[in-house]
């Protein structure tokens, strides 16, 4: 059809920020990390490929001032069993590349501790695994760049990263976890969403972390149960009533939605925990 255009999408190396601005305020630290083990157990997983970048923002605006320090380790799971095939092309990892390695745990507990927050695509997948490992990630506060930056909202019909790097006209296909951190951080700093209107994604990500984490019960009537499934919330059959856990600004936009739906119940906050922890 006659003045369409097409779309370009281009290509991501995963290369980090060249960025030195001088801090003209406050800071806000932020690790952002990436992970490849072997299996998914938290107990029993092996880390074998960890990225971490520590970044300083500007604690206002949540832009990125520079990078203030990097980190990148590859550890010997040192089992008996070979890494399988599938295993070595999905993460591009061989046995070779790992044998005899180890990761500097000093070196990532001091970016940890230095950290307001660390970030991570999937967090309730890393957390549990880098804790098992790193036992003083039990202190850190943990956010979750898939789950808690309200992507549907800014016109996104999935939240996988394959399709937010697409949607947002740039894509990489590089396994590594070097290559993920640096993609996350290019995701994070996008200045314009799809709507057009600026994105503060770091600034909504960083705010979200730090909330306490709520949970909230809802007394509603029959007729009106299936408003409960629609925000998500769970039905307890031993107290018989419907539990859902979330931060202070997801129970704003819940009581919002609700309200325009003609709810006639109430949501009740039964208990209250400190940031540090979510994703556990």
């Amino acid at each position: 059809m006659s003045g369409e255009k097409d779309i370009v999408i281009k290509y991501f190396d995963g290369s980090l920020p060249e960025l030195q601005k001088e801090a003209q305020g406050d800071v806000t630290m932020v690790l952002a990390v990436a992970m490849e083990s072997k299996g998914r157990n938290p107990r029993t997983a092996k880390i074998v490929e960890l990225s971490a970048v520590l970044l300083e923002l500007d604690a206002e605006s949540c832009t990125i001032n520079r990078v203030a320090e990097e980190g990148h380790w590859f550890q010997d799971p040192e089992e008996e069993s070979p890494f399988s095939e599938g295993f070595t092309e999905k993460t591009g990892i061989t046995e070779e590349m790992v044998r005899g390695q180890s990761i500097d745990g000093r070196a990532f507990e001091d970016m940890v501790e230095a950290a307001d927050v660390v970030i991570a695509f999937n967090a309730g997948f890393v957390r549990p695994i880098l804790q098992e490992q790193f036992p003083s990630v039990e202190d850190a506060v943990f956010a979750c760049v898939r789950n808690q930056i309200e992507w549907g909202v800014k016109g996104h019909d999935s939240r996988s990263f394959f399709h937010l790097t697409r949607d947002h006209l740039w894509y990489t296909d590089d396994q590594r976890t070097k290559a993920q951190v640096g993609a996350i951080i290019k995701l994070m700093s996008t200045e314009q969403s799809m709507k057009g209107e600026p994105a503060e994604y770091m600034k909504e990500l960083v705010s979200r972390a730090q909330e306490p984490l709520l949970t909230i019960e809802a007394k509603v009537d029959q007729q009106q149960r299936y408003l409960m499934k629609k925000e998500r919330f769970n039905w307890n059959p031993r107290e018989r009533t419907h539990i859902r856990v979330m931060g202070t600004s997801t129970l704003e936009r819940v009581r919002r939605s609700l309200d325009a739906r003609g709810f006639t119940g109430e949501l009740i906050e039964r208990d209250r925990m400190p940031a540090t922890e979510r994703f556990k």
